[in-house]
């Protein structure tokens, strides 16, 4: 078990795109962007080491997330930087991540999402994701993870495209999706567990709001912060 904290920060509640599966109930009528001392007073509240893992919505969209990496790094204290992302971004921001990632030796973690949604948006999602961890693969402090997410029906193809592929398949995490947000009714779905092998963790929503551990709590908060 690490010792620290990890942060884990709803900074926008808009999105990109709108599937129908969202733990966070963001999409395109999201309007909230975290202003930046709303951001600073989480991470000063912080007394200790931390990790610091930026979700969403889409984080790649707000306008000052490299303000916020620049903010975390200048503290001294934070040991590893996560930015969750369905990677349809990702082609107008590699290099700025590279940069970061060699220029402070933070290491640097980026999460990629793959699913059925995903795909139907731009079928090249899967050879953009495989340019980046081409790309990525031997620099030294930046990591990518594939959180392939899948439905219990209907995506054998998708299953075999990523385990097919060896690139892909090393850095792929593949499991169903969870009972939470837009799928909280559904009962084919296990509710989410978050497993940590850190001490401490604390879930912030979009406007700021702590929520302790509780990550359905959080979940079910965003949704009255969405313009519907």
């Amino acid at each position: 078990m690490k010792t620290g904290k990890r942060l884990y920060i709803n900074i926008t509640n808009r999105c990109n795109t709108e599937c129908p599966f969202c733990c966070m109930y963001s999409g395109k009528t999201g309007r909230r962007d975290m202003d930046f001392e709303t951001y600073k007073k989480i991470v000063d509240s912080c007394d200790k080491e931390f990790e610091l893992q930026l979700e969403g919505g889409e984080p790649l969209l707000h306008p000052d997330l490299y303000l916020f990496l620049e903010y975390a790094r200048s503290t001294g204290r934070c040991r590893k930087i996560l930015i969750l992302t369905n990677g349809l971004l990702l082609p107008g921001h590699g290099g700025r991540l590279v940069m970061f990632a060699e220029s402070y030796k933070i290491p640097l973690e980026i999460k990629v999402s793959i699913n059925y949604w995903l795909i139907g948006e731009n079928s090249d999602h899967l050879e953009q994701i495989r340019n980046f961890l081409f790309a990525t693969e031997f620099i030294p402090d930046m990591a990518v993870i594939c959180n392939v997410r899948l439905r219990d029906y209907g995506d054998e193809a998708l299953r075999r495209e990523v385990e097919k592929d060896p690139l892909l398949l090393t850095h792929s995490n593949i499991y169903y999706l969870q009972a939470y947000g837009r799928l909280s009714e559904d009962s084919r779905y296990a509710k989410p567990v978050i497993v940590q092998n850190i001490e401490e963790f604390e879930l912030y929503a979009s406007d700021g709001t702590s929520f302790g551990t509780d990550l359905i709590g959080r979940s079910e908060y965003e949704k009255s912060l969405v313009v519907c």
